[in-house]
């Protein structure tokens, strides 16, 4: 059953109060990506919430998990790029399936004008809070949005998007997207992060007809485990007609 939309425009202790309610306790951890120092809101008890959602989901009906909430390893290093990155003074960014906004709020506290989106409603209540723990409530402009099937009626000098290539099924229909709602220029890109294990060949295949693209990747360690993982960036620009 798809999440109503919330009144984003009332008070934090409010949307706060909306966030308890739905996940039970949470808090505000410190995310620190490159020189940005970040407050963003955490369900305090994840596993804890989904037994709880394990339990009242009938036996063969599909579950939605709030992984929007997790801020993954491919979103801290976007976010560190995104801070080094030289985008133009006065352009307009987009961020696509944007979970709880990090890298929005990272691009935010650079100076600049971010429209955030998600599909999920309780994705954009997490992130409307972090806005506003963050005092960047007015750099900011929270929309709920499909990219395989909304159209957002403008366009974009950048769009960024992290672990958005995981559905097969709508890789074609996000190409679409993107073209759509870049801007032409030759400075007008998208940039994507994703973790390697997830490789999304299909979308790249289709991707190559309508963009130029360049890949770099980093490495990095997982805390509790050891194992060294490593981080795709793509930077996808219009091919020239």
């Amino acid at each position: 059953m798809a999440v109503k939309d919330y009144d984003l425009d009332r008070p934090m202790d409010v949307l706060i109060d909306l966030a308890v309610r739905k996940f039970g306790e949470v808090e505000f951890e410190k995310v620190v990506v490159g020189d940005v120092s970040l407050e963003v809101l955490q369900i305090k008890k994840m596993q804890q919430y989904i037994n709880k959602l394990m339990d009242k989901t009938r036996a063969g009906k599909k579950i939605s998990l709030p992984l929007w909430a997790k801020v993954w390893p491919s979103s801290l290093m976007l976010g560190y790029t995104l801070t080094k990155f030289p985008i133009k003074k006065g352009s307009k960014i987009l961020e696509v399936g944007a979970g709880s906004a990090v890298n929005g709020l990272v691009l935010a506290k650079r100076g600049f004008d971010v429209t955030i989106t998600d599909v999920d409603a309780d994705a954009l209540l997490f992130s409307k809070i972090n806005a506003l723990k963050n005092d960047l409530g007015d750099s900011v402009t929270i929309v709920r949005s499909d990219f395989t099937r909304d159209s957002l009626g403008c366009c974009f000098e950048y769009i960024v998007g992290c672990e958005v290539l995981y559905d097969e099924m709508g890789f074609e229909l996000l190409v679409d997207f993107l073209v759509d709602h870049l801007a032409e220029g030759d400075s007008a890109e998208v940039i994507l992060a994703i973790d390697q294990k997830r490789q999304a060949r299909r979308f790249f295949e289709l991707a190559n007809d309508r963009f130029a693209m360049m890949k770099s990747s980093a490495r990095y360690r997982e805390e509790k485990t050891g194992d060294e993982n490593v981080i795709n960036l793509f930077r996808l620009k219009r091919k020239n007609k």
